[in-house]
């Protein structure tokens, strides 16, 4: 299956680029939102853990390279739309302010923040890290099958 690109080589550095700057991108927002990038804006109610900040990277690099491979190997049918989303939202989720999050609030509570979901936070990174390394496999595979 060939590109209507002018060469491989642009297509691999158009890819990367595109990967490097959704990292970043990813990178600067949620960690904005988070509070783990000091700002202005947001201000955190619960401390911040060195694992918080490995979260944060580890989600902002392998959600870019998901994407800089989707975008590589766009044509092909393999992809884990399902597993990035829920790896990203989840990794989110991991390193966010459980109470800033007004939805966990609603759903469970002060109290049912604090006592059910605070402690299931790095447990939820961990598996948000693995649904994004495996997308990030099964894209790579793909990738190679094009080649």
């Amino acid at each position: 299956m060939k590109r209507k690109h002018k060469s491989n080589h642009q297509l691999k550095t158009r890819s990367a680029l595109i990967g490097s700057l959704a990292a970043l991108a990813i990178f600067s927002a949620f960690g904005i939102i988070t509070a783990l990038v000091p700002n202005e804006l947001f201000i955190r109610m619960t401390p911040v853990y060195f694992y918080d900040y490995i979260f944060l990277i580890l989600t902002s690099v392998l959600s870019g390279a998901y994407i800089g491979l989707w975008y590589y190997a766009k044509k092909t049918r393999t992809s884990c739309n399902y597993a990035a989303t829920g790896g990203a939202v989840g990794g989110f989720f991991s390193f966010g302010c459980a109470i800033c999050n007004k939805l966990l609030i609603l759903l469970l509570g002060l109290s049912g923040v604090a006592a059910y979901f605070m402690p299931i936070q790095p447990v939820l990174g961990a598996i948000s890290i693995a649904l994004l390394t495996y997308a990030v496999y099964m894209q790579s595979k793909a990738v190679w099958r094009v080649r």
